[in-house]
């Protein structure tokens, strides 16, 4: 019954609104002039600073990782936030009565897309499938680690080398509300959906009222809420392409994701999702967890270009967003480019229309600007840098192009965004505004993305057919991000500028159609993976572990209670994306190896997992005691699990000895959990 998760719902919406509240007055400060004062942006700022200041102290061991700590944190920034309100009284008082309306109408947006997702999420809430234990993983690691960077989950002894901070945020936010990690990843899952659909509101709707102070109301919000709407549901031109060939019965939600390389079959296997089906499969991955970081960075750059005063560029405009770069090189590494390119063509367009075309000028300038926020983004993630090693292994040239005919499919809608938009700014000639430059910026970005890996990839180690995958997908991600958002936009701006009734009454059906046709993926998707929605089963993402491994499930909950800190546990390694590892992931205990692709992946070589795997092998199988315990005490071994998935693994396990080295610590059903003499 949704009525059980209610509790955990309103409380989890409580402490985010009281971080946005507490972060509002400054984001007034900075986005007085944005649609609602930029009511909706202040929970991602809040959110942010938060968070990079617990990660900090606790990356630097001046601070434990705790809720006391957090807590504390917030007071400061409270107070901090309080002296902006009263220093600003008269102001911030008139723009919040002004903006009330518009105030409650971005929190009932957030609160729609938590409770919606929250919903959705409980039909089928397992933290199971593709790479949901990575994640889970991730966010449990966190948690069990006093300081940073967390512990690596899959290779005891060793932290994490992935790009962390967002799993790091959610476990954050489940350490100041105290409620489970297996029930707030999926209410992360759903405030990501709230945070996208009330800042794209925000975004698109100031975008539109920036054109012109006698702008109708009505097209503001109604551009706004287009854009919320597609970049969160919408999929691409696949869907309509292939229903209307093959018929809706036949259609399969993940093909619109899995399109190059696969229909037809070729060794040129490519990847291009978007936040829709992300949200669907629920893998809380780094370039989901960004997408609010974002926005938050898209906002700022717009501020940067539209306010008019000329010390706009300074540096202390520029170190929010420098920040919040940083972080997003901690979230989602691949975005640190992404968005240094859009802020360049940002502020290029900007900078040719404010210089009269002295292009050596408008360089001059533009390269000042994104020096000093690069400065700014590299000394924040600083602290992160210094325990990472990059996992990129250089860039080489692509030896395999995308048929024409598929990326007009895959990238239809953005196409037909982009000729409506040309034609927009062939009619507005000399009367373009900053608003109309920016969208200009986001365009012509997604473009580069899009173009970008039929030119160039980053070599890592997946195979030669799918060598430009992870390129394509982390690249076009982002230009699905940036063109949708520009996607009300554009289509508000067409309608309002034309001067004939039946015209526009023409373009309103033709989008309507588009729209339509893209935002049919959402239900399809969701259908097809949740079952309809039929089957309510609530938001604990690890039910589905007591029903068919209940031993699994019991030593869960036994080593959470009774573990020691900085314990290391010993459980059979598997291959990636199986059910093997589970109770490493679950509990954060580190094990000595994990899913191996995956280590290979974030170590840069096999040999590292083989390695580990070799001497486990030999613990489990090996008659001989002495050997054993040698091989538990290289990895510093606390507790060794025997059970199903042991057993399966190493159909020849060698038992007996552990009762000569170990003693029992824990039994249920098949499964012994022993702890080292």
């Amino acid at each position: 019954m949704f009525i059980n998760d209610l509790p955990n719902i309103l409380k989890w919406w409580g402490y985010l609104f009281i971080i946005g509240v507490t972060f509002f007055p400054l984001t007034w400060f900075v986005f007085k002039k944005f649609f609602g004062v930029g009511y909706t942006l202040s929970k991602t700022l809040g959110i942010i600073l938060l968070s990079y200041t617990t990660f900090l102290f606790a990356t630097l061991h001046i601070a434990k990782f705790s809720a006391f700590n957090i807590l504390l944190y917030l007071v400061v920034f409270l107070a901090l936030n309080l002296y902006i309100a009263f220093r600003n009284k008269q102001p911030f008082l008139s723009d919040m009565k002004k903006n009330l309306l518009r105030i409650v109408l971005q929190e009932f947006i957030f609160a729609f897309g938590l409770f919606l997702w929250s919903f959705v999420r409980a039909h089928q809430p397992e933290i199971r499938g593709l790479e949901k234990f990575m994640d889970f993983g991730f966010v449990n690691s966190a948690l069990g680690s006093d300081y940073l960077p967390p512990h690596d989950m899959w290779a005891a002894g060793y932290t994490i080398n992935y790009y962390w901070f967002g799993h790091f945020v959610t476990a954050l936010l489940a350490k100041l509300t105290n409620i489970p990690s297996e029930i707030t990843y999926n209410l992360m899952l759903a405030t990501i959906m709230g945070l996208i659909l009330s800042s794209a509101v925000v975004i698109t709707s100031t975008l539109f009222e920036h054109i012109s102070k006698n702008i109708r109301g009505r097209y503001v919000f109604l551009a706004g809420i287009i854009s919320a709407l597609i970049l969160v549901f919408a999929g691409n031109f696949h869907t309509p392409f292939y229903i209307l060939k093959n018929g809706v019965d036949n259609y399969w939600y993940p093909d619109a994701t899995r399109f190059i390389g696969y229909n037809p079959e070729t060794n040129d296997k490519t990847i291009h999702e978007f936040p829709m089906y992300s949200f669907v499969v629920a893998d809380l991955h780094g370039h989901l967890l960004n997408l609010p970081f974002v926005l938050l960075f898209l906002a700022f750059a717009f501020k940067l270009v539209s306010d008019k005063e000329k010390n706009s560029f300074k540096i202390k405009n520029l170190i929010l967003p420098g920040v919040l770069l940083g972080i997003m090189f901690m979230t989602s590494t691949w975005d640190f480019g992404n968005y240094l390119l859009t802020l360049g063509f940002v502020l290029l367009y900007s900078s040719v229309k404010d210089n009269h075309y002295r292009l050596v000028n408008v360089f001059v300038e533009v390269a000042k600007i994104l020096i000093i926020t690069i400065s700014i983004g590299v000394a924040t993630a600083l602290p992160f840098i210094t325990h990472f090693e990059s996992i990129a292994q250089g860039i080489n040239f692509v030896h395999g192009h995308s048929p024409l005919w598929q990326l007009a499919i895959l990238w239809g809608f953005p196409a037909v965004l982009t000729v409506v938009f040309a034609n927009i700014l062939k009619k507005l000639g000399k009367k373009l505004t900053t608003s109309d430059l920016f969208v200009l910026s986001l365009l012509t970005s997604s473009w580069v993305l899009i173009l970008l890996p039929e030119i160039i990839y980053v070599k890592d180690i997946y195979a030669a057919t799918h060598y430009r995958a992870n390129t394509m997908f982390k690249l076009t991600y982002q230009a699905f991000v940036m063109s949708y958002l520009a996607g009300g936009y554009i289509i508000v701006r067409q309608i309002a500028l034309e001067k004939y009734a039946y015209i526009r009454r023409f373009l309103t059906i033709f989008w309507m159609v588009i729209l339509y046709s893209i935002l049919s993926y959402a239900q399809i998707s969701t259908n097809s993976y949740y079952g309809r929605l039929k089957t309510y089963l609530g938001l604990d993402g690890i039910k589905w572990l007591q029903n068919q491994y209940p031993d699994q499930y019991q030593i869960v909950y036994w080593l959470k209670k009774n573990a020691e800190k900085n314990s290391v546990i010993l459980e059979a390694p598997g291959d990636s994306y199986t059910d093997y590892n589970a109770i490493s992931a679950y509990t954060g205990i580190p094990t000595v190896s994990g899913w191996f692709v995956h280590e290979w992946l974030w170590r840069g070589t096999p040999d590292f997992p083989q390695q580990r795997v070799t001497d486990i092998t030999n613990i489990y199988l090996t008659p001989d005691a002495k050997l054993a315990k040698e091989l538990l005490n290289k990895y510093q071994v606390n507790y060794i699990i025997v059970g199903t998935f042991e057993r399966q693994k190493y159909p020849l396990l060698n038992e007996e000895k552990f009762t000569k080295i170990a003693s029992i610590a824990f039994q249920t059903g098949v499964t012994t959990v022993y702890k080292l003499n």
